[in-house]
């Protein structure tokens, strides 16, 4: 198993890091749904079939949403903890007084901790970082925003899924709270 990854250059003229080259990590092949997650994992000696593995599955992500949506945490061992996040404007509020959500918040997002052998510690020791051929085609990038922040680079964040990343905790930072260590 490898995480592959293609090299680029920061081009963004007022950055630290201007002309630097960095890594970033790409996918390979099409992303897997829920779907075939339900049929790779009925074929690692299960008694469950594929529909069932996929009706639990689904259904849990409904569950994870709703907790998530509550304010909870939810903590899959071994993977993550789930959890809302948000992103605040950068200038902030002058005064608590002044603090309005409509006017003070960007958006809600949410956070992937990771949690007990899934860290980024084990990940790296673990993961066998391997360059992608210049030739090959069938491939995806991984938020090009996201990764061009981590690395000093410039861009924007999404308001959507974050993966990758450290945590800020949403003060007004980035608000890029990928999987970091529990």
């Amino acid at each position: 198993m490898s995480v592959f990854y293609r090299k680029y250059q920061n081009k963004n003229p007022h950055g630290s890091s201007y002309g630097k080259w960095f890594a970033r990590a790409v996918t390979i092949g099409k992303t897997v749904n829920v779907d075939e997650l339900a049929r790779h994992m009925s074929e690692h000696n299960t008694p469950y079939s594929k529909g069932a593995i996929k009706g639990v599955l689904t259904d849990m992500i409904g569950c994870i949403r709703e907790l998530m949506l509550e304010g909870k945490a939810v903590k899959l061992d071994g993977l993550a903890i789930f959890s809302a996040g948000i992103k605040t404007k950068k200038k902030g509020a002058p005064t608590s007084e002044d603090f309005s959500t409509t006017k003070h918040i960007d958006s809600v997002y949410m956070r992937a901790r990771a949690t007990g052998e899934f860290t980024r510690a084990e990940l790296t020791k673990a993961g066998n970082v391997t360059e992608l051929p210049k030739n090959f085609t069938d491939y995806h990038e991984e938020d090009e925003d996201e990764s061009q922040n981590q690395s000093g680079g410039s861009g924007s964040q999404n308001s959507g899924s974050q993966s990758g990343g450290s945590q800020s905790g949403g003060d007004g930072g980035d608000g890029g709270d990928g999987l970091t260590n529990d």
